[in-house]
């Protein structure tokens, strides 16, 4: 089996190209949230730059260390798997443990129906609070991305209430309830948490907080 290596700022060049393989050595620019999962069970939020059939390179609002493994999980794409062969300032690469044949990859119609397309969402274990009519109530916190967030608390709750959410460290956000199912609360939010707000507040969460959670 061929290795890869990822440059920044470069092509993806395999260690010994071939003449008819020109385009395994070329990026597709892609600008796409996704969020990386490290081995410890540690999340981030970060921005896909460019990717390639053995990489691709992150905008990154954490420091990671070169050969981590990471799992890549991009919106509207499936998981990837791979290490942090290099890092420079705000950018890391990652070559995948095996190749990806990129277009096939970035094809919507490869997901299923039931795997519509969206944000990438940070799975946390924390306490939030929810504001319904003028009232603050205690709420867990489950998960959370740049434009909704999920919620267990035994409240009575509305299909479309207006609620207001405040999560430490993050400014208050305002949406809507738009799903309920027993103890969990489903909000959208009326306005998208801005990625680099997202991305540092989750690159500051404790591994172990996110660990538990997804586990």
């Amino acid at each position: 089996m061929r290795s890869y290596a990822v440059a920044p700022e470069a092509n993806l060049v395999p260690d010994q190209p071939a003449p008819d393989q020109r385009s395994d050595e070329r990026f597709t620019t892609l600008f796409r949230v996704a969020r990386v999962v490290l081995e410890d069970g540690a999340q981030h939020l970060c921005l896909i730059r460019n990717i390639g059939a053995g990489g691709l390179m992150l905008e990154t609002y954490a420091r990671f260390e070169t050969g981590t493994a990471v799992r890549v999980e991009p919106k509207g794409s499936p998981p990837v798997s791979g290490k942090i062969c290099w890092v420079k300032d705000r950018n890391a690469g990652v070559a995948f443990d095996a190749p990806i044949e990129v277009a096939t990859y970035l094809n919507p119609h490869q997901l299923s129906a039931r795997e519509a397309p969206r944000g990438p969402r940070l799975t946390v274990d924390r306490r939030a609070r929810l504001r319904v009519g003028v009232m603050w109530h205690l709420v867990d916190l489950v998960d959370l991305s740049q434009k909704g967030a999920k919620v267990k608390s035994d409240l009575p709750m509305e299909l479309e209430a207006a609620v207001e959410l405040m999560v430490e460290r993050l400014p208050p956000v305002s949406g809507r309830v738009r799903w309920i199912k027993e103890d969990r609360i489903g909000i959208e939010f009326s306005r998208a948490i801005p990625l680099a707000d997202l991305a540092e507040w989750a690159s500051a969460l404790p591994g172990e907080e996110v660990a538990a959670a997804a586990g």
